[in-house]
């Protein structure tokens, strides 16, 4: 069994295109159209990855991720008939993994949560270390004087791959290629990622963020150490 898929979604037909596919892979899928009932059997079962839609009765997708995210690291990929790029900011902001729009292909979400499993058993390597900021890659922890800082899986890869190559700038398109392995989605989505990321290290007193904006080019680790 590959694992545990938990879909929250109260389009029935989608969700039974999407289970024959994960389900063909390996998966066992468990389908919920309400997103209180989503909660309940994440709570009582959990999941290794969780499909939200965004509009479901009971509980709407931006609170069930975030009460998955105030109590789980699980990779969450987010669905939405909305393409407004509020949206997709306010599903990164609240700890989602992915965000894709309708319509798409049952294949291509399947392809999107392969990958995001394969980061989410991702082992690579010694402990980073530089100043204050200390990455455990095999345990996926970051700490910040000594201080564990929670991150969503993605923004967890995107500090791993800048700060393992100190002072190199890393365009949009090399973030993508180390980083997301199946990509299908906007590139700007790269920036909302290290935006939040950004924040996050700042408000765990990271100061001043040691991730650069390069003009014109990508981004940078530039540590002062």
């Amino acid at each position: 069994m590959a694992g545990h898929i938990l879909i929250a979604d109260d389009d029935e037909g989608l969700t039974k295109a999407v289970t024959w596919y994960l389900e063909a892979e390996g998966y066992r899928v468990s389908a919920r159209h309400d997103g209180k009932l989503a909660w309940e059997t994440f709570e009582k079962e959990g999941a290794d990855a969780v499909i939200i839609d965004v509009m479901m009765p009971g509980m709407d997708g931006f609170q069930l991720c975030r009460s998955i995210r105030q109590c789980s690291r699980v990779p969450i990929l987010m669905l939405s008939a909305r393409d407004a790029e509020v949206d997709k900011v306010q599903a990164l902001n609240l700890g989602a993994d992915d965000y894709v729009t309708k319509p798409f292909g049952p294949m291509e979400l399947v392809a999107r949560i392969k990958a995001l499993l394969r980061r989410s058993s991702y082992v690579d390597g010694p402990t980073l270390k530089h100043g204050k900021l200390e990455i455990a890659r095999e345990q996926r922890q970051v700490f910040v004087d000594g201080k564990e800082v929670e991150l969503p899986l993605l923004e967890f890869e995107l500090l791993a791959a800048l700060v393992s190559r100190p002072q190199r700038v890393l365009t949009r398109d090399h973030l993508v290629s180390l980083v997301w392995n199946d990509f299908y989605g906007d590139e700007r989505l790269v920036d909302a990622h290290i935006y939040r990321l950004r924040k996050r290290l700042q408000e765990a007193g990271l100061h001043p963020c040691p991730i650069v904006t390069v003009r014109g080019s990508g981004y940078a680790f530039r540590p002062e150490d």
